[in-house]
């Protein structure tokens, strides 16, 4: 009885042990999987709200701000180094009220704290960003990846915090200065976006859009820059939209150029598919391994609209295996997509996460597999699929990307394919993000003039977008799956969804997509326009959007676009005058800088030369819709269906074409639509 007695008591005095070993802060309540990674770091975080700033001023602490995303690399690397250990937490936590933004929660807070650390340093930011505050949140220093130790002449974390620790102690006066100042000139900045322009916009914008890229274009490589290099899907898109338009050799050259290099290159997945986020050398070889929803979804238009208007199979076969990856492995249950997977990916062997190790190769392993799957010549085999015995990393394992004229054999693919699906899956962020499924959606539409299918997918996401994150009228911005959505949709949600409603209308010419597409810009306008200005979320903490595009799109051009689209689908001018507001208020940007803006571009393109809405017997629709690029590559038509036998062609303020023979009529617009470069 008494062996029982205190076998127990062990039991019980080793739990209490390892509960105690286990430090657990304010972010274990918290949904996101990111703030969840940092839930058990001896760090005291407490998420972005009132309770941390109360206790800021209560305390007189200064705010360290950390901002981040759960599948990014360096903010894994910060967390390992610094946020993990003791010593770092143990300042942190004396001297700081430490809180912690995932920034796909709240876009408009990262946006705000990036351009703080543009101002403050001149130079772009990223992720992690780390941002010190006075306790009413007046910036004094901003910074991205820190090491925890002094690093090629960069400050270490612990020493930077202790010396910003005692200059707060002892003049809190001078890093409050240094913050109203940073405060003002970010109000300035704020005024600025927000100013009505009213700058003249000349008619060669889309020839002065080009020459700007040209100047900034890798000739040898494709893209802009040099390292580190990302897609700029929406810069392609426009391109390829100008070519259409206008038949500028110069803006396909460069859209070719880029999309053949980055469908050969290491930033594309080669042995699956689907693109990583941005190579980190000018070659498109070695890539930060993150997969996001957004990449994938943009790019996905870029290609198959490359597709479309050259017939080329690489295109199409880039379109196809990323809608596979993402349909393999982004979905959930409910029918909505999965934001992001993790740069990083588990070693079986150490147990330790590695950058990449999922996707790469070490030469002996590849090796033995295609030689046990017979693969003839094995040798020359994974030279065409770039893995060799050096490697193309430091830690010698190869990211497979494609030399030219070489081809990597789907028989090899399948195999190296097998060989990896060994290894676990690298972390998949399950956020459901309304915007970021609104852009895959809108993508899948274009898509479906490659296969229809892609069509049927789209709807079917529309409707599990509806379902799951449009509840009492009110769209969300995010969900986990199987919990009911908290965060209020921020602008882009709203852009982006209209888009994605528009297309469903146009594609299944079910007049409820249309109505709801005009109730959620209603409802936009009335939580994110004030006096002329659109801004990015609702409440006190809010930025002036542009239509300077981000890590995506600007959310602001896409409504501007959808404003331009609802005013010829529903004959209501109001729409076109709310978009022509939007770009006066722009015209700055599109005048001066206007490779910036490349939705921006694509959307004063459309206003200039007017969206077109075909007015087609419906029984034909289905068909001309796929054969109307026979005879015209114009890149703003829209489609409706009617009971009539009479082919229209319209604008938003009147009918320019009809005739009941179809080809007659199809003749006909394309000699109307020309455009003179």
């Amino acid at each position: 009885m008494r062996y029982h007695f205190l076998k127990w008591v062990f039991l019980l005095i080793a739990t209490l042990g390892w509960m105690r070993a286990e430090p657990v802060n304010a972010l274990i309540h918290e949904e996101s999987p990111y703030l969840q990674q940092h839930a058990h770091n001896p760090v005291h975080w407490m998420p972005w709200g009132r309770a941390a700033f109360e206790k800021a001023s209560r305390e007189h602490k200064p705010i360290f701000l950390s901002i981040g995303y759960s599948t990014c690399h360096w903010c894994h690397v910060m967390e390992h180094e610094s946020f993990e250990d003791p010593e770092v937490a143990a300042v942190l936590n004396r001297y700081f009220v430490p809180i912690k933004v995932d920034r796909e929660e709240h876009p408009q807070i990262d946006r705000y704290y990036q351009q703080v650390h543009r101002i403050m340093t001149r130079r772009s930011g990223g992720w992690p960003l780390t941002i010190l505050l006075t306790p009413d949140r007046k910036p004094f220093f901003a910074a991205t990846y820190i090491p925890r130790e002094e690093r090629y002449g960069q400050p270490g974390l612990l020493d930077l915090l202790q010396k910003a620790a005692k200059l707060w102690q002892k003049e809190p006066g001078r890093l409050g200065r240094i913050g109203e100042e940073i405060t003002t000139l970010m109000q300035q900045v704020s005024q600025r976006e927000s100013a009505e322009d009213g700058v003249r916009i000349r008619e060669d914008l889309s020839r002065r859009f080009v020459k700007a890229l040209e100047q900034d274009f890798d000739r040898e490589h494709g893209g802009w820059g040099s390292r580190p290099k990302f897609p700029r899907a929406t810069t392609l898109t426009a391109l390829i939209q100008i070519h259409r338009l206008t038949g500028n050799k110069a803006a396909l050259d460069m859209a070719e150029k880029t999309l053949k290099a980055m469908a050969r290159g290491g930033i594309y997945d080669q042995i699956e598919g689907a693109f990583f986020r941005y190579s980190t050398d000018g070659k498109w070889r070695i890539p930060h391994f993150e997969k996001m929803l957004y990449t994938n979804a943009e790019l996905l238009e870029a290609y198959a609209l490359a597709a479309e208007l050259t017939g080329k199979a690489l295109y199409r076969r880039i379109v196809e295996e990323t809608v596979s990856v993402l349909e393999r492995h982004y979905r959930d249950r409910n029918g909505l997509f999965y934001g992001a997977s993790d740069a990083d990916s588990l070693d079986p062997e150490t147990h330790k996460k590695e950058e990449g190790f999922y996707f790469t190769f070490a030469y002996d392993e590849a090796l033995k597999a295609l030689k046990k799957a017979k693969i003839p010549e094995p040798e020359k085999a994974l030279e065409a699929c770039g893995i060799s015995e050096d490697g193309n990393r430091a830690d010698f394992r190869s990211n497979p990307y494609l030399k030219e004229g070489a081809a990597c054999p789907a028989s090899d693919k399948r195999v190296l394919a097998k060989l990896r699906a060994k290894r676990p899956y690298p972390f998949i962020d399950t956020k459901l993000q309304a915007s970021w499924n609104a852009m895959l959606i809108h993508g899948l539409f274009t898509a479906s003039d490659l296969k229809s299918k892609y069509a049927q997918t789209a709807l079917a996401t529309l409707e599990a977008l509806k379902r799951e994150l449009y509840l009492h009228g009110r769209l969300y911005h995010q969900k986990l799956p199987g919990r009911t959505p908290k965060v209020p949709g921020l602008l882009e949600d709203y852009s982006f969804t209209i888009a994605a409603a528009l297309d469903a209308y146009e594609w299944s010419q079910d007049p409820a997509w249309l109505d709801w597409a005009k109730a959620l810009y209603a409802q936009a306008k009335k939580e994110f326009y004030e006096r002329g200005i659109w801004y990015d979320a609702q409440g006190s903490f809010r930025n002036p959007l542009s239509l300077e595009g981000g890590s995506y799109r600007s959310p602001l051009a896409v409504m501007a676009d959808n404003l331009l689209r609802l005013a010829v689908l529903t004959e209501d001018l109001k729409y076109r005058q709310d978009a022509r507001e939007i770009l006066t208020r722009q015209s700055r940007v599109l005048a001066r800088y206007p490779q910036t803006a490349p939705m921006g571009v694509l959307v004063w393109l459309a206003d200039r030369y007017g969206y077109v809405v075909l007015k087609i017997p419906a029984k034909r629709l289905p068909a001309l819709r796929h054969e109307i690029t026979r005879y015209t590559a114009y890149p703003f038509l829209l489609f409706r269906a009617v009971e009539e036998s009479l082919y229209q062609a319209c604008r938003v303020d009147r009918c320019f074409l009809y005739d009941r023979d179809e080809k007659g009529f199809l003749e006909k617009l394309a000699r109307s639509l020309k455009v003179k470069n």
